[in-house]
């Protein structure tokens, strides 16, 4: 026995640190009610800052901090720049959105499962309904040229951004499906790059264009992660394969063992 400990200290230490590393992870997996209240405060929270930032949207068209961000973004930065900028929120546009949700919607359909399709699908109209109820209630203009550079010209309310919260839903289950259900290979991985990419960039793509302010970026990423996060319980809680849901009722966390 102890030949076996001494023989391979090293493996032994890896699986402690990583066991370490992992422990908040396994307890989130594991644990329902944990998950559950963490999902419910950060909802709190995110709602609260849209709120503040609808009332001030609602009251002054542009605030500093909005300019500022803008002007930065569309600083100089080469011809490259402003095309990556433009190609990112090109297929969040119609009809290219309706293409690309169909697109994968069939995909995911094939690939795990009518129910997990119909789930993507789902998720990104319930994320459309809550955008334009929002930017109704709230209706505040887009950018002006007087103000900023209007890269492109685009109808309708401007808070929040309707990009970022199609891209965060739409990638944001993508991305999550991936990690969880595909093998490790150079697909997962890119898949997982470009979802991940589109997520991150879409709002300072759309700051630069001159479609968004700030505010309207940051409450789109707010009120997408809000959805994304209860689209992603409801999956483990209802569409995740049995078999890691049974070890989920049946397997408590490791730290909850030791002590």
């Amino acid at each position: 026995m102890d030949k076996q400990e001494n023989s391979s200290p090293t493996s032994v230490e890896t699986a402690h640190e990583r066991d370490q590393r992992f422990r908040q992870l396994r307890r989130l997996v594991y644990d329902e009610r944990y998950r559950l209240r963490l999902l419910i405060g950060f909802s709190l929270l995110a709602f609260a800052v849209v709120a503040a930032l609808a009332a001030i949207s609602y009251l002054y068209q542009t605030v500093p901090f909005d300019l500022a961000t803008t002007y930065e973004l569309q600083e100089p930065r080469g011809a490259w720049f402003g095309k990556l900028m433009d190609a990112l929120s090109w297929p969040g546009y119609l009809p290219w959105s309706l293409v690309m949700v169909g697109t994968g919607t069939i995909i995911v359909g094939l690939w795990l499962g009518w129910k997990d399709g119909a789930f993507l699908l789902a998720a990104v109209g319930v994320q459309g309904l809550i955008n334009t109820l929002v930017k109704t209630t709230v209706g505040r203009p887009r950018p002006s040229s007087d103000l900023v550079e209007v890269l492109r010209e685009v109808s309708g309310n401007s808070f929040p951004s309707g990009h970022v919260m199609f891209y965060t839903v739409f990638f944001g289950l993508i991305f999550f499906l991936a990690l969880t259900r595909l093998p490790r290979t150079l697909l997962r991985w890119l898949v997982l790059l470009v979802s991940g990419g589109f997520v991150v960039l879409i709002g300072p793509s759309r700051i630069f264009l001159g479609a968004h302010w700030l505010s309207d970026v940051v409450a789109g990423y707010l009120l997408s992660f809000v959805l994304l996060g209860f689209a992603i319980e409801f999956h483990l809680r209802y569409l995740g394969p049995a078999v890691v849901k049974e070890k989920a009722k049946v397997t408590p966390p490791r730290d909850r063992v030791e002590s």
